[in-house]
Order: structure tokens, then C-alpha cells, then sequence
């Protein structure tokens, strides 16, 4: 392939996997009240003005369990990458915990997301064993454009860095779709995984209910911010929850806001977004290097920009 004239750029397959640290017991629901995270970000306090109505996020996942009260209001389809004759479903559980953290709204569960009124995306490149191939994650940020997806939640990573992946995040990108990634989960300081580690993405570590940076978490070029990722229940599957830890339970809260953001401004792009969000963190303690996102504070500094008040 390497000479041939139709043949611009080409590289090897590979296997990436989605690996969280800590999986906790599923249960029938929590009687804890909102999710520690939900809270943490004060997400409800701007309910009021956003909840990202009609915003349309893509979950790059395991797929959505799309009959879990906490996201069957909210599910608006998707595609199965892997069996594109078969609906995105989530038999793993992993896409469906992420979904409900963005979107979630099952009050009686006590599962609400940081935007309970946007659209859900189940994009399916992950098979139930939470592995996916390179040229399924290429296919599912293509549909993700042809779709005109607003918000992108990418909860998994990868050790080794791709050009043709990072041609299609640069792509997506450039059309304003704001991708959102994991930074990793080996507890690495200077060694993020991709594609959190592109310019072109939001980069999320993950920090715990102390406030303090997870031990689990990856750090370094590439991270934007952190956000609530210990300990995280939401949605998972046959209409139960279970409490997550990782990387990937931090995206979510990142890609909600980014949700109630857009629902204010359609127009904003994603490095407007970055900075809005990045401006507004709250200082994590113990490491000064980066700040934990606050959708409250990121809300009310574009409101400020718009000649808005939210008090």
C-alpha cells in the first residue's frame, strides 16, 4: 500500500480497551440522594437557565441500555458500529453508567445528569467486553460528524498515539463539535493517554469526594481540568446502578456542561467552551496545576459575557 497512488496515508489496526480501576456493587437504585458528583459540580443551580434542552451529545461507548428510566427520555438513537443492523445497545454497562451522568433524570433512582435535557447519542464501537478496534473508533467520530453531533464524550484512551485518529478529531473539530476524553487511569504524572492528549480535545482527570487529584488518575500535557470521577453512581444495566471509578466517570460531568453551555449560546466553539470552563474551575487541592470544573461557575461567567445574571 506504502507506493500506491491512491493511498495517502495508512497505518496498523489495534485493539483499545476500556479499563476503569474500581467497580462497586450494582444496585437497585440509591437512596444517597443526587449523585456526589452532580452536586459537586452544582449543576442544579443552573437548571433554572440551561439543562442543555435539545443539545445533542454522542456517547463513544459500549452503547446505552435505551429502556434504563434514567436515559429512555432522553435517548434520540445512535448507531451500532460493530452490527450496523442492530440498535446501539449497551451490554457491558459502561456507555449506559456515562450516558446518565450527562443526561440522567430517574429522580426516584436518584440518577440525574449534569444536563438532563439533552439529546443522548449511543455511538456502539465497544463490544461487551469494552474493547474496540482503531477503525471502529475512526467510523464512530465519522458518524458522529455526518450527524452533526454537538458534544462528543469520549470515556477510553489509548497508550499509543494515531495519526488518522487525530485527523478525525482535528476534523470534527474544525466543523465544531467538542470532543471531550479521558486522561487515563495508570496514575501516570506526564504520560496521558490518547486522544485526551490532542490540542484538539478537552483532556479530564479525575478527582475524589476530598477534592484531592484520584491516585488512579493520569496527569500532564494534555489535561484541561478534572472532574468528580471517585466513587460515581449512575445508570447500568436492567434498570440498576452501580458505583464507577475512573477517568471515565470524570468526562461525563465535563460533556454535560459543556451541554448547558451550548443550549445559552449555540454558537460557541470548542476551544470557547475550554476556556469558559477552564477560567471558572475550582483549585484542586494539593495540586495547583489544574482546577475542577464547575458548571455553575462556567455558566454564570458566559452569562456575565452575554450581559446576563445568574446569581
Amino acid at each position: 500500500m506504502e507506493g500506491h497512488p491512491d493511498v495517502a496515508h495508512w497505518e496498523y489496526d489495534f485493539r483499545v480497551t476500556i479499563t476503569d480501576p474500581i467497580a462497586g456493587d450494582i444496585t437497585e437504585g440509591t437512596t444517597e440522594g443526587l449523585p456526589w458528583g452532580i452536586q459537586d459540580v452544582e449543576a442544579s443551580r443552573v437548571w433554572p437557565y440551561t439543562k442543555g434542552r435539545g443539545i445533542k451529545v454522542a456517547v463513544i461507548d459500549t452503547g446505552v441500555a435505551n429502556d434504563h428510566p434514567a436515559v429512555q427520555k432522553n435517548y434520540s438513537g445512535g448507531v451500532n458500529i460493530l452490527s450496523p443492523m442492530f440498535t446501539p445497545y449497551d451490554y457491558n454497562g459502561h456507555g449506559t453508567h456515562v450516558a446518565a451522568t450527562i443526561a440522567g433524570r430517574a429522580t426516584d433512582l436518584n440518577v440525574v445528569g449534569v444536563a438532563p435535557r439533552v439529546h443522548i447519542y449511543g455511538v456502539k464501537a465497544f463490544n461487551r467486553k469494552g474493547s474496540a478496534n482503531l477503525s471502529d473508533l475512526l467510523s464512530a467520530i465519522n458518524w458522529c460528524i455526518e450527524n452533526r453531533m454537538d458534544v462528543v464524550n469520549m470515556s477510553f484512551g489509548m497508550p499509543k498515539v494515531s495519526d488518522t485518529l487525530h485527523e478525525a478529531i482535528r476534523t470534527a473539530h474544525r466543523l465544531g463539535i467538542t470532543m471531550v476524553a479521558a486522561a487515563g487511569n495508570q496514575g501516570n504524572s506526564g504520560n496521558v493517554d490518547y486522544p485526551a492528549r490532542f490540542d484538539e480535545t478537552i483532556g479530564v482527570t479525575a478527582v475524589s469526594k476530598d477534592g484531592r487529584l484520584a491516585a488512579f488518575s493520569n496527569v500532564g500535557d494534555g489535561v484541561d481540568l478534572a472532574a468528580p470521577g471517585d466513587k460515581i453512581t449512575s445508570a447500568w444495566l436492567n434498570g440498576t446502578t452501580r458505583e464507577m471509578s475512573g477517568t471515565s466517570m470524570a468526562v461525563p460531568h465535563v460533556s454535560g456542561t459543556a451541554a448547558l453551555l451550548l443550549y445559552l449560546r449555540p454558537d460557541l466553539k470548542p476551544d470557547h467552551i475550554r476556556r469558559i470552563m477552564v477560567e471558572s474551575t475550582i483549585p484542586v487541592q494539593e495540586n495547583r496545576s489544574y482546577g475542577k470544573v464547575s458548571s455553575f461557575q462556567s455558566v454564570q461567567l458566559l452569562a456575565r459575557h452575554m450581559g446576563r445574571f445568574i446569581p
